[in-house]
């Protein structure tokens, strides 16, 4: 039996990733790349991952080797770990790697040829070589030290209203059904400068799996909570989060609109994601909706709320309202 290697990242790199190690080492079976596209989420990554798994034969291990802690290529490939040790009781030869690179993978390569083979080596020698072969050349001789005027981001100070500062302090509110992963665990947190995320959904706070699993792959310093909506009614006046600075993270527009009428103060909402399903029509590279997402996001802007369409800071916004009148006529 032979170790399966699955390599998965956002965009295009996972496959050029597997041609180059090929070109350069040759061909290995049981090796096979998935590209993660922004117009996907981690329910279609995980199907493909299953389809592709179910193409291995007679394998004692798996080994998924992905891009980034906590994007939805891990996010996929931890789900499907969670699967296989609750059916199979092979937890101990399913892991993921973070942090793919070639000489991880040459290593990987060289180490299925091997007579002696076996699951843990094969780990180990590609953590291994992951780390040794990043190198500086030449060396930069140490500087001093500089201080640096840290940025300040005034978009992200606060979306709450200035009467509410002594409840919640949320910074950013985004709707985006991936909830945390590559785009939100990198840029989205370090330009708004959150300590919190609050992912708010009746249905996924009852799953114990979920709720471990998207508690794991929060960015490190940054505190992961899955509540319900009537928990976080609840906490918000907390005054144990007053000085904290928070992100909500919702998967649709109907459960911003339930806390908005429940007396939660917003005056922005960020749309990042919303993935295609039958019934729902595609407004935007990213985003499709249905009318009940569009009844809801209307009332939301009648409430005098910013609706914008952005995957990271940096994009121009995208007002949400005006695509909706453009598409649903």
């Amino acid at each position: 039996m032979s170790v399966a290697i699955i390599v998965s990242t956002h965009g295009h790199t996972a496959k050029q990733l597997v041609r180059t190690t090929e070109m350069l080492v040759g061909k290995k079976e049981n090796v096979s790349y998935i590209n993660f596209y922004s117009d996907e989420n981690t329910d279609i990554l995980i199907k493909k991952f299953e389809s592709n798994i179910k193409r291995f034969e007679d394998i004692s291990g798996l080994l998924f080797l992905v891009d980034i802690w906590g994007g939805s290529p891990f996010n996929a490939a931890n789900r499907i770990i969670q699967k296989i040790s609750q059916s199979y009781n092979i937890q101990e030869k399913v892991c993921i790697i973070t942090g793919v690179n070639i000489p991880m993978l040459i290593s990987i390569f060289f180490s299925l040829e091997e007579s002696d083979m076996n699951f843990q080596k094969i780990v180990q020698n590609a953590l291994k070589s992951g780390r040794d072969e990043i190198k500086l050349h030449p060396e930069i001789q140490k500087e001093e030290k500089k201080t640096q005027k840290e940025t300040q981001f005034d978009e992200f100070r606060s979306i709450s209203s200035e009467k509410a500062k002594k409840n919640m302090n949320i910074v950013l509110v985004r709707i985006d059904d991936r909830l945390i992963h590559g785009q939100v665990a990198t840029r989205w947190t370090k330009d708004t400068r959150i300590n919190r995320i609050i992912i708010i959904n009746d249905s996924i706070s009852e799953d114990k799996v979920r709720c471990m699993l998207l508690k794991q792959v929060s960015p490190p310093g940054i505190n992961a909570h899955v509540v319900s909506i009537d928990k976080f009614i609840r906490v918000y006046s907390n005054p144990k989060y007053s000085k904290d600075r928070v992100m909500l993270l919702f998967t649709n527009p109907t459960d911003v609109l339930e806390i908005v009428r429940r007396g939660i103060e917003i005056s922005s909402i960020n749309i990042g994601g919303m993935s295609y399903k039958e019934g729902k029509q595609q407004v935007h590279d990213s985003i499709s909706i249905d009318q009940k997402d569009v009844e809801s996001f209307m009332e939301l802007s009648r409430s005098g709320i910013e609706l914008e369409i952005r995957k990271i800071t940096s994009d121009k916004k995208t007002d949400m309202v005006r695509l909706i009148k453009s598409k649903f006529k």
